[in-house]
């Protein structure tokens, strides 16, 4: 991956791996038998635990994936396999493993939803972190790289939060058919993009 190419790279890899537009009838369901007040400090509190989790992945991956002998192309080939099952969800309407929690009564109100589910795993789920842990790894610990990654990541949750803070007006102008027109589009352009990132580890590991 170029330079140049990195950062738009990088950007779109981590939107459409959260997918907040996507997410928008699971905010629904679970933020609207509340009040606004407290909608909203659900959405600070699972906005602010995402950021945190994933820069403990951004700034722990180089020396992780190194410590246990995982080459940056063999992480890339892992995270591109994992990438495209999601995008293959996304563009099959397959509700994903971890947003399978529509029926209120497989939760308890009582829990903090916040941490759990829309932290962790709606937000910052095992997609999210693999995309993390794949650019992190290709940074090979260049601070300026990792800044960028941060900073980006930072930008999806901030999106993913103001997306979560207009979910029910955005659910009733777009509708569940435009809804699952703008998932299917980002899934088919993430399929591409994993494609590219198995790509891109084969030649790092020199399989051409």
């Amino acid at each position: 991956m170029s330079d140049a190419s990195f950062i738009p790279t990088v950007f779109f890899t981590l939107f459409f791996v959260v997918d907040p537009l996507g997410l928008i009838p699971v905010f629904v369901a679970y933020l609207a038998p509340y009040d606004a007040a407290y909608r909203k400090k659900v959405i600070i509190k699972a906005t602010v635990i995402s950021i945190g989790v994933s820069l403990f992945f951004i700034f722990s991956a180089h020396v992780f994936l190194r410590f246990i002998g995982i080459t940056p192309g063999s992480f890339m080939i892992a995270g591109g396999i994992l990438l495209f099952v999601i995008a293959m969800d996304m563009l099959l309407a397959r509700p994903r493993r971890t947003q399978q929690f529509d029926d209120k009564e497989e939760y308890n109100f009582d829990t903090d939803i916040a941490v759990f589910p829309l932290a962790i795993p709606f937000l910052c789920g095992p997609g999210n972190i693999a995309a993390l842990l794949m650019f992190s790894s290709q940074a090979q610990g260049d601070m300026v790289k990792l800044g960028i990654i941060s900073i980006i990541s930072i930008i999806t949750f901030l999106i993913a939060m103001l997306v979560m803070a207009v979910a029910l007006p955005l659910q009733t102008l777009l509708g569940r058919t435009g809804i699952s027109v703008i998932s299917k589009l980002m899934g088919l352009i993430l399929s591409a993009m994993a494609v590219q990132f198995i790509y891109n580890g084969l030649v790092q590991m020199g399989v051409r």
